[in-house]
């Protein structure tokens, strides 16, 4: 039986969601380059500011990290400068976007036409991206506050270095890392850490309070809201518990409950009014097919001729054929389970290829592919975990290691 178009409308946003973190990696790498581009030369410029401050904290000493830090937080404070821009760029874009891919969406799986949705203008979803709070701060204090973080943590640990009386080179890596790690060691990885939770929040609150107040701004067309967890070995207590369960419009909790949340919620299709709108071209002559058939005649190729007589018990079967088409959305309906109904091509642009032979035909399951933090595991960890189904799947076990 072909899908509802409550089912491909649940479909579509759970398969949006999925692209929504990807887009999420994008900016979050974008503003990585910026930030990450400033950080040899903060590393030069302490260790040749801080060549000759031996002997701890002195007083010349401290006048020298006063001068060194003005230069660094100049270098800094540029790169926050052109993160700012992007941020705003982009998530504004993104809260005038939302919308209108719902709407796309909608007259998608729906078998009326649908000329009349309302959507956000510009104004509006820079008016809503303003005020939205996200985890208890707006967007532009969450931007003040991780640029004032980042800096903050430059200027403990170059102050630390000094009082340690440690050298310049030891004080550099201090702040960047050393290339060994890639960075990681130094304190700037954590505002890494943090830039990446912070966009992961914000992106998925900024879809999901557009997406509200698109079905809030049509709602004669919805008759309630689904809340739609990912369910795996990550999903918080707080997500399990309200998978599967029904809000009114508008009404209840809305994701991201928590940092880096991966739910959504998606509106539920009324059939009813529906069924008083215009066909789509296409459903009308499946429908006049029907009633034809039925009726035991040929099928004309729309509703004018039909036989004299006959087209108010048309216009009967219709509507009720639209809101059986319309359908309901599961009452649960898992991650796993929808990944499972999705096609090869998809579940291999979101594993990739060769994770994608290893859940088809090695049988592996979605948990297996991640470590307990929710870190993708590489393959060649992963071949020493699960080497059965690399073979399971065609797959050599020693080209991974």
């Amino acid at each position: 039986m072909p899908a509802s178009s409550n089912e491909q409308f649940l479909d579509a946003l759970v398969r949006h969601q999925i692209f929504l973190f990807r887009y999420s990696g994008a900016v979050r790498n974008e503003t990585y380059r910026i930030l990450n581009a400033t950080e040899e030369a903060i590393a030069d410029k302490i260790r040749s500011r801080l060549a000759t401050t031996q002997g701890g904290p002195t007083a010349k000493n401290l006048a020298t990290v006063g001068v060194l830090l003005l230069a660094v937080f100049r270098l800094r404070d540029a790169a926050w400068d052109k993160v700012d821009e992007l941020w705003t760029t982009e998530l504004l874009a993104l809260a005038h976007r939302e919308p209108e891919f719902t709407a796309g969406a909608l007259r998608t799986v729906v078998p009326v036409q649908l000329p009349d949705l309302v959507t956000l203008t510009k104004a509006q979803a820079k008016e809503l991206v303003g005020r939205l709070p996200i985890q208890g701060k707006t967007l532009s204090e969450w931007q003040r506050d991780v640029r004032a973080n980042d800096l903050a943590r430059i200027r403990s640990q170059i102050t630390i270095g000094i009082v340690q009386d440690e050298a310049a080179p030891t004080i550099a890596r201090r702040v960047v890392g050393s290339a060994r790690t890639h960075g990681a060691d130094g304190t700037t990885e954590t505002t890494r850490r943090h830039v990446e939770g912070i966009l992961a929040t914000v992106i998925i609150a900024i879809s999901s309070q557009t997406r509200s107040q698109f079905f809030e701004d049509n709602s004669p067309l919805f008759t309630e809201e689904l809340y739609v967890a990912t369910l795996d070995s990550r999903t918080t207590p707080i997500c399990r518990s309200l998978d599967g369960k029904h809000f009114p419009v508008g009404e209840g909790p809305h994701p991201p409950l928590h940092w880096h949340c991966r739910s959504l919620r998606v509106a539920v299709i009324n059939g009813l009014p529906l069924g008083e709108r215009p066909m789509r071209t296409f459903t009308e002559r499946q429908l006049l097919r029907e009633y034809a058939e039925r009726a035991g005649f040929v099928a004309p190729t729309t509703r004018a001729g039909l036989p004299y007589g006959s087209k108010g018990a048309f216009d009967r079967f219709a509507r009720k054929r639209m809101r059986e088409l319309t359908g309901r959305v599961p009452g649960r309906t898992s991650y796993k389970e929808f990944f499972s109904r999705q096609s090869a091509m998809f579940q291999d642009d979101v594993l990739g290829p060769t994770r994608g032979k290893l859940y088809r035909q090695g049988k592996l399951t979605l948990d297996k592919f991640v470590d307990a933090r929710g870190n993708e595991i590489p393959l060649r960890d992963l071949v020493r975990l699960e080497r059965e189904a690399f073979v399971a799947a065609g797959l050599n076990p020693e080209n991974f290691l």
